[in-house]
């Protein structure tokens, strides 16, 4: 099955554009698009004022009517006023705008990012989604600025045009061409017609150049994204990189992936370039063409000097109006690869959601009864390598067990199959009915905060100071009692002995009635070990303990061990002993 036979409703450009406006914050919304409407609708009224007020100016200088000249300057201030007082106000409101849709936006792509556990999904089961990180922080962020922009940019040409053209009909008045023995041509409104002719000529010839930018662009974001990873990969492995002195290895690594945004860049600047050319020529050719034609009427006595300037400036802005899209096809390209990203991200994580329930076939759910239990699991790896078929283990509370077996066998598989994330599995799983689990990795996620936080993730569990501080002290790690409210990098900060101490705190605070354990005391001495795991027991009498574990002395921690041994080549085999 293709990937959009699993999208039952794909996100489209369209639909992106329109969610915000669906939401519940649409009435603050329509209100700052009315607003935004409004403003705009003004300035557009300021820029007709002021084209009257070019021709009655040049006029009086011609004329050289001294008072009225002054008079002008005096409506030229109250004009330059209002229409700074409109700008900033413009900027002002779209700025909020752009916050509150950004943030509404930002919510909506991480909440659905986070739902169904798409983020585990594609970070460790898909290659062909990048930097989803990028994608919720800048990419949204672009989209957002790129539609108000082009939007209010759009607006603004259309209002000017529907302002402009018919003054710009009226002030060109016909042309008439001879035609010698075929008689005469008249064309009413002539410079409206030359106006359009070359917008349109400039359209197309714009979008031949530059229509490469949007594919050039999206690339461009990709490399970027690519090499910041990069460097914070580099980052978060520091300490590994330095012990294995790996330094010009990861050298090497980066300057390549910095190389390849170098040449996608240089490739963008080549295009933007013979895009530059033609677009900067359009623009200087668009100030003398209206001159130019203008300039038979005053030759011919019929317009003065401020004619010439309303028309040039009545001209200019039919000819901006209908040139939008050449003045903005950089910004459209952007935006354009900026949804696509977008859209490809969203519609991915519907993709990944419905691929990974249609391979997990995993029943998991309560029962009534007090234990653990996995009915004939079968279990896979990504690529389709049979680790367990028809397994089947049960676990009885108030016993602790210890689960055994060679490395690569699939002990740690087979807990990610009971916590229901791993998604290549079949059979059923029984959990107690309104028992609490909790799974605990062989290295423990710490979020950024203070170490309050840490030890309290990931629940809403409340604990004194004095609590916190006696645990800290019975796990061994008293020197971090005065630093509760510290924020700091404690994952880099900590050994990870020290973060499987803190994370068996964050068991004895959740108080599980149920907790299995992954290695979590690899990196402990025999002695923390045996510290931990009475520890345990003493803090929580009634939770029952499965582990994962190599180490032989774990074993004294629990009363049954469960040994997984490899799949037999010459038939089926449950993998267990």
């Amino acid at each position: 099955m293709s990937e959009k036979e699993h999208i039952e409703n794909p996100v489209t450009t369209w639909k992106l554009a329109k969610l915000y406006w669906q939401s519940d914050q649409k009435k603050i919304a329509y209100f700052y698009l009315i607003t935004l409407i409004v403003l705009t609708l003004f300035s557009v009224a300021l820029n007709v004022g002021v084209t009257y007020w070019y021709k009655h100016f040049w006029n009086a200088i011609q004329d050289y009517n001294k008072s009225l000249v002054f008079e002008l300057v005096l409506v030229f201030i109250v004009l330059a006023t209002v229409f700074v007082l409109t700008s900033v106000y413009i900027y002002y409101v779209r700025s909020k705008f752009d916050v509150r849709w950004r943030e509404w936006l930002t919510q909506y792509v991480i909440d659905t990012w986070l739902k169904g556990q798409s983020y585990y999904y594609i970070e460790n089961f898909d290659e062909y989604t990048d930097n989803p990180d990028q994608r919720i922080q800048e990419d949204v962020n672009q989209f957002v600025a790129l539609t108000t922009s082009l939007f209010l940019g759009i607006l603004d040409a259309v209002v000017t045009l529907c302002s402009f053209i018919t003054l710009l009909w009226v002030l060109s008045g016909p042309l008439t061409l001879s035609l010698g023995s075929l008689g005469e041509i008249h064309i009413p409104g002539y410079l409206v017609w030359i106006a359009l002719i070359y917008s349109i000529a400039g359209t197309y010839i714009t979008h031949k150049i530059g229509k490469k930018l949007i594919s050039l662009n999206f690339r461009q974001q990709k490399k970027e994204a690519d090499f910041r990873f990069n460097a914070v990969r580099i980052r978060s492995n520091a300490e590994n990189i330095a012990l294995y002195q790996a330094e010009d290895k990861e050298k090497a690594g980066i300057f390549k992936s910095f190389s390849k945004v170098i040449d996608i860049t240089l490739q963008v600047i080549n295009r933007e370039k013979k895009l530059l050319y033609f677009t900067r020529g359009y623009s200087q050719a668009s100030v003398i063409i209206p001159l130019l034609a203008a300039l038979p009427m005053y030759f011919a006595k019929q317009i003065q000097i401020g004619g010439i300037q309303q028309i040039a400036s009545a001209f200019g802005q039919v000819e901006n109006s209908l040139s939008f899209f050449v003045a903005n096809y950089s910004g459209i390209a952007q935006w354009r690869a900026v949804v696509l990203r977008l859209t490809t991200f969203m519609n991915k994580m519907q993709v990944v959601e419905h691929k990974y329930a249609d391979v997990k076939k995993l029943e998991r759910s309560e029962h009534s009864g007090k234990a653990v239990v996995a009915d004939g699991l079968n279990i896979h790896t990504q690529t389709g390598h049979t680790l367990f078929t028809d397994l089947n283990v049960r676990f009885e509370p108030g016993k602790d067990y210890l689960i055994k077996g060679p490395s690569g066998v699939g002990k740690s598989t087979f807990i990610k199959a009971l916590a229901g994330i791993w998604p290549f599995v079949s059979g059923v799983v029984r959990l107690p009915e309104g028992k609490k689990v909790m799974y605990l990795p062989q290295r423990s996620y710490f979020p950024l905060g203070s170490l309050r936080e840490v030890l309290l993730y990931p629940g809403d569990i409340e604990a004194s100071d004095d609590k916190l501080y006696g645990l800290l002290d019975e796990v061994g790690l008293p020197r971090l009692k005065e630093e509760l409210d510290e924020i700091k990098n404690w994952s880099e900060i900590l050994s990870l002995g020290e973060q499987q101490k803190v994370a068996f705190i964050r068991v004895i605070l959740a108080a599980p009635d149920w907790v299995f354990l992954d290695e979590s005391t690899s990196s402990l001495d025999r002695d923390s070990e045996k510290k931990l795991y009475g520890l345990l027991k003493e803090k929580l009498p009634n939770c029952s303990i499965v582990s994962v574990a190599h180490r032989e002395s774990v074993a004294d921690y629990h009363d049954e061990e469960v040994v997984f041994k490899p799949m037999s080549s010459d038939g089926p085999n449950p993998g267990l002993v």
